[in-house]
């Protein structure tokens, strides 16, 4: 046998070899299919020391011998990929199921909890800041969950949360229609720090990840696990009510949004709706149907501590403010001068500005 036929002999049983150690990895352990890959590796490699005991092979043996040996390389690289990206989905979903109970205050942090973090190998820092990262857009339009291109954003949100979890000092889940993400932070750390610590992830994402839209909310305080919970849902209610009074700035604080953060959760009630259309239905329905703008001034009237301040703001001359006033008392059957009424006509306002977002 020639040296050259010596060394591809030798050749083909290393890479045996090295398929039979994968096969036999403990990952894959118990899987079928590579036991399978395995078995035929051993008989491959039988047949090829049979082979090595002949004194001639020829040019066309030896090319069949090599074709068999790539085409057995490339299942087997196949069959890993596929494991090994089945096996990473796994993971994210329980990593994903965990974290969302807790934020959504389905289970608490106890000894069970901790446990179960270290098993998911989860490095969950002491004090955090607590973001809520909520899809705005996928490719310059509106999410879409039913579209046919539901599966391709899948994967850029799967690949976005593996990537913020790859990152030191940070815990990322997928939270509804955004990700919820854990940021380690000092206990001295301030809101300008979160602001600052928002601006930079919604930055360094949209580089990495330009197809899919965010904004950023920020919960009101540093976290703790004993409020986990808590925080979380400050950071949601953060961009869900920035995203509906403030849409353009991209990075909301829970502290900024004041008393809308209480009425948020009541915004897309019926009783909500039924409390509008009481209060300023009549108004709305007037501008509508004539094209004027009362609503506006109406809304000028309550920000203001008198009815000059609103004619200078507005640039319309004081009688005209008090015309529209007592135009839009009559429309709406009350007087704007008890504090009672201003400040259920106010409520009334502002829960339309959720609902609706079309004052300014």
């Amino acid at each position: 046998m020639s040296d050259e036929i010596s060394r591809l002999f030798q050749e083909e049983l290393e890479q045996l070899e090295q398929f039979k150690s994968r096969c036999s990895d403990e990952q894959y352990q118990g899987n079928a299919l590579m036991v399978h890959y395995a078995d035929i590796a051993r008989i491959f490699e039988k047949n090829l020391r049979s082979m090595m005991k002949m004194t001639k092979i020829s040019d066309s043996q030896q090319l069949y011998l090599q074709e068999i040996q790539q085409e057995l390389e490339r299942e087997i690289e196949e069959r890993i990929k596929v494991e090994e990206k089945l096996a990473e989905s796994y993971k994210r979903h329980r990593r994903n199921q965990f974290l969302l109970d807790l934020a959504e205050g389905h289970r608490v942090f106890d000894d069970s909890a901790w446990n179960t973090a270290r098993q998911l190998m989860l490095y969950l820092p002491t004090i955090f800041h607590v973001f809520y990262l909520r899809f705005t857009g996928w490719c310059g339009k509106s999410l879409n969950w039913t579209a046919e291109n539901a599966a391709e954003v899948q994967t850029d949100i799967d690949a976005m949360v593996d990537n913020l979890n790859r990152c030191q000092g940070i815990v990322a889940w997928e939270w509804d229609e955004g990700i919820g993400l854990l940021h380690f932070a000092l206990p001295k750390d301030t809101k300008e720090q979160q602001l600052a610590i928002g601006t930079t992830l919604k930055k360094q994402l949209a580089v990495r990840f330009p197809r899919i839209g965010i904004a950023v909310g920020i919960a009101g305080k540093l976290g703790a696990f004993d409020r986990f919970a808590h925080y979380c849902k400050q950071a949601r209610a953060a961009a869900a009510v920035g995203c509906r009074l403030w849409p353009g700035m991209d990075v909301y604080h829970y502290q900024d949004g004041g008393a809308y953060q209480l009425l948020y959760p009541l915004a897309d009630s019926q009783d909500t709706e039924e409390f509008i259309e009481r209060m300023i239905g009549n108004l709305l329905v007037f501008d509508r149907e004539n094209g004027t703008d009362l609503l506006p001034t109406l809304e000028k009237i309550l920000q203001s501590p008198n009815l000059k301040v609103v004619a200078e703001e507005m640039y319309l001359h004081h009688k005209t403010i008090v015309s529209r006033k007592q135009r839009i008392e009559t429309i709406l059957g009350i007087s704007l001068d008890g504090f009672d009424v201003r400040f259920n006509i106010s409520i009334a306002l502002h829960l339309l500005r959720f609902r609706e977002n079309i004052l300014r």
